[in-house]
């Protein structure tokens, strides 16, 4: 489960990216993020993921309350949690399983453990016969779904995707969406931040609206505009 307890985060030139937020997502749910640019959207997902901390108030994911975690365990507490990230962020000078098993290999899992579970995340993306690939050889769905099997090679119970579709083209964000629909299948809570209108009136889901830093609306099986 993801809590909010009347979290701001605020900067120091005064800009408050979110003010105030009192938010609740059980386990397995789907939820859209949406709103402008500049909302805070990516700051509540960077704040779930602990690149910034919240200024005050209080994040609760699972068992794990964020400002008690100290440096030493925020990687462990960063395991149950996937990222997808809008430009990709893979590693150009590795092959696409390597890219894949990059985290595994910095936890320490054994090889045998890492081909098993890296084989099983590029087969579910589709995407088992291009391992020997680079990301340069890619289509950018395909370098977008080697994110995803990136991001899922260590089953996360929650999984953080930031405009995962923004780059690609209307077929191919369909893809993806699927994809994620699959993936939320499995048991995995999904956050997605969009502006894709289309997506988001297309496979109704809970949609959470974002505005200047302020929880405007959360509804249940949502469309874009209200």
């Amino acid at each position: 489960m993801i809590q909010f307890k009347k979290v701001t985060k605020a900067y120091p030139n005064g800009f408050n990216a979110l003010c105030n937020i009192d938010l609740v997502i059980p386990e397995n749910e789907f939820v859209y993020l949406i709103g402008p640019s500049g909302a805070g959207k990516s700051t509540l997902l960077r704040l779930i993921f602990m690149e910034e901390l919240a200024s005050s108030g209080e994040i609760i994911i699972d068992k794990y309350v964020l400002s008690e975690l100290t440096p030493v365990q925020i990687p462990y507490y960063r395991r149950n949690i996937g990222m997808i990230f809008q430009d990709y962020k893979l590693l150009p000078r590795r092959t696409v399983y390597e890219n894949v098993a990059f985290a595994l290999h910095v936890m320490h899992v054994s090889p045998k453990k890492i081909r098993e579970q890296v084989d099983y995340a590029l087969d579910l993306v589709g995407l088992s016969g291009k391992k020997t690939h680079y990301p340069r050889e890619l289509s950018g769905g395909e370098q977008q779904k080697i994110c995803i099997a990136r991001a899922i090679v260590n089953q996360p119970a929650i999984l953080l995707c930031d405009e995962p579709t923004g780059n690609l083209d209307p077929e191919t964000s369909w893809e993806i969406v699927h994809l994620l629909t699959k993936i939320n299948a499995y048991n995995t809570t999904i956050l997605m931040a969009t502006h894709d209108t289309e997506i988001v009136d297309g496979i109704p889901k809970r949609v959470i609206a974002v505005n200047k830093g302020i929880l405007a609306r959360d509804q249940v099986l949502g469309t874009y505009v209200q």
